[in-house]
């Protein structure tokens, strides 16, 4: 998928934009899927693109079930590598601390100018 914006309500376009994706795998399924509502509902949403989004990020699940989760982390702006780490950071606290049965594996995207 090719994100070329950020959804949100102060960057609807941007000229650079910088992606991370996530693939985790093998959590407890219940717990993992209560946990990721949790923190996708403290987001903000856009229906028509399906991306959830706060501040200088937006997020795009692609794909959750099954004790697995795909979402790529989206951001834009001139502070790209701040926003991210901070989406990173949030999701660190909200969900993958608090699963003991996970792997994560984490893919940098080219930076799009």
């Amino acid at each position: 998928m090719n994100f070329a914006w950020v959804w949100g309500p102060e960057n609807p376009s941007l000229d650079k934009v910088a992606r991370l994706a996530m693939n985790l795998r093998g959590a407890d399924a219940e717990k993992l899927e209560i946990l990721l509502e949790r923190w996708l509902t403290g987001l903000g949403y856009d229906s028509e693109s399906g991306h959830y989004f706060q501040g200088g990020f937006s997020v795009a699940v692609q794909a959750r079930g099954n004790g697995g989760a795909d979402i790529v982390f989206v951001s834009g702006r001139q502070d790209v590598a701040e926003s991210l780490g901070e989406a990173v950071d949030e999701f660190y606290e909200q969900v993958l601390q608090h699963l003991t049965t996970a792997s994560v594996t984490w893919t940098e995207q080219p930076l799009e100018l």
